[in-house]
């Protein structure tokens, strides 16, 4: 998957000249918490969140009527992050997670070239991990011991389909290989251990992403 399909699409964004004030009623109207900003020519000069807003106008604080409106009146250039750091949307979403966590920030704009066409999120990018988790569908999950030798996954693809059980997802963890199925299947399970497998860990999954069942 690429950030392009995954990015927000039209970007809410904020001229640089406009105040602290303003910007925190853009994110509340738009229920938002990210917004870029762009100059007269509309390029993007920056970022600011909805927490930099408040380190800055503190919201639930007593101030005297001077300072709210001194704060109130604060241009956002003198808070964003300068320069953004931006992604291209022909990336993978991985890039734009290992960007995330590198740099301890929680949006990335997309930049297609100079123009700006869309906005990623930490949310967005954890939406993704759990739809390719299959987590919302239900089933269950097997966590296997992975074997990194030749032939370990296709003999275990051509195992489960000779049992007729339909794969939703498979995805490694280091030696952990996590195998999604549908239905509850302990007869599966079993067939697993008495076929050779390391079977770590089985949980159950209710749809719609409700809380896991450990079964044994």
């Amino acid at each position: 998957m690429l950030v392009k399909d995954l990015m927000s699409r039209p970007v809410v964004t904020v001229l640089n000249d406009s105040t602290v004030g303003e910007a925190l009623e853009i994110l509340r109207e738009k229920d938002i918490r990210h917004l870029p900003v762009v100059d007269l020519n509309h390029s993007l000069v920056g970022i600011v969140t909805e927490s930099d807003l408040l380190k800055v106008f503190p919201n639930g604080k007593e101030l005297s009527p001077f300072e709210s409106n001194l704060l109130s009146r604060t241009p956002v250039s003198r808070i964003m992050k300068n320069p953004p750091i931006s992604i291209s949307p022909d990336e993978i979403i991985e890039a734009a997670a290992l960007i995330m966590r590198t740099k301890r920030i929680s949006s990335l704009p997309v930049l297609d070239g100079r123009k700006l066409v869309g906005l990623i999120t930490k949310n967005r990018i954890i939406d993704a991990f759990i739809t390719a988790l299959g987590l919302k569908e239900g089933g269950t999950r097997i966590s296997i011991v992975f074997q990194k030798k030749w032939g370990f996954l296709s003999d275990l693809v051509s195992f489960t389909d000779n049992k007729n059980i339909c794969i939703d997802n498979i995805v490694t963890f280091g030696n952990e290989l996590v195998l999604k199925v549908r239905g509850s299947r302990p007869d599966f399970v079993n067939d697993l251990k008495k076929a050779g497998y390391t079977v770590a860990d089985v949980s159950y999954i209710e749809p719609a992403g409700e809380p896991e069942t450990k079964t044994k």
